[in-house]
């Protein structure tokens, strides 16, 4: 591994768990235990860094984004579709965790976000209309655009939120993808409903 690379991979490490507000430059340094002359010979400041992973966050997500290639034709693809996404999250979990912080210090990288935010809507748009086409879900478009918004705010919150949830409970992808596709319980038939209830017994009870 490159040093360049240990140096991403640690600051990731560190701003997931800290947040970036909360980690100084110098701090990635003494994690790695290499000189601060070092750190600065790859990168000069946190907020190349922090650019760093936002680019890899944005290509490493840029296929999950497009979505599955057939049709989806069951809740079951899309709670597949929904754990890819949200494991790629909880990868990179510092940009939600400090949207507010991120936004001030990092302008740019809120248009991005902004950019990516409306991508993967029109995304869980499309995923509904082919659960509907598929008849797995009864839904008019006026129903979709507000799932949508919905899911993709349930998302972006998911991992902030979990943190104040009692320790024991799971609070990963698959909890999470759960609690994104139990929002379409209301307009599901009923055979597809089943798999929702056995999510909920699998993450919940």
């Amino acid at each position: 591994m490159t040093t360049r690379e240990r140096i991403l991979q640690a600051s990731l490490a560190l701003f997931n768990a800290e947040g970036v507000a909360n980690v100084p430059f110098n701090r990635i340094a003494t994690e790695l235990g290499m000189s601060q002359g070092n750190l600065h010979y790859h990168f000069k400041r946190k907020e190349e860094i922090v650019d760093w992973l936002w680019r890899r966050f944005e290509r490493e997500s840029e296929p999950i984004l497009a979505g599955p290639a057939a049709p989806l034709a069951s809740t079951d693809d899309l709670w597949l579709f929904l754990h890819l996404g949200f494991e790629k999250i909880h990868d990179y979990r510092f940009i939600y965790r400090d949207i507010d912080s991120l936004f001030a210090t990092f302008p740019l990288l809120g248009t991005r976000l902004r950019a990516l935010t409306a991508q993967s809507v029109a995304t869980l748009r499309r995923l509904c209309e082919e659960l509907v086409a598929a008849g797995c879900m009864n839904a008019n478009d006026d129903d979709i655009e507000v799932l949508a918004m919905q899911m993709m705010l349930t998302a972006t919150c998911w991992f902030s939120f979990a943190r104040v949830l009692p320790e024991s409970e799971d609070t990963g992808p698959g909890r999470a993808a759960y609690q994104v596709l139990s929002l379409l319980a209301p307009y599901l038939a009923n055979d597809e409903r089943v798999y929702i209830e056995y999510l909920r017994r699998k993450y919940i009870d």
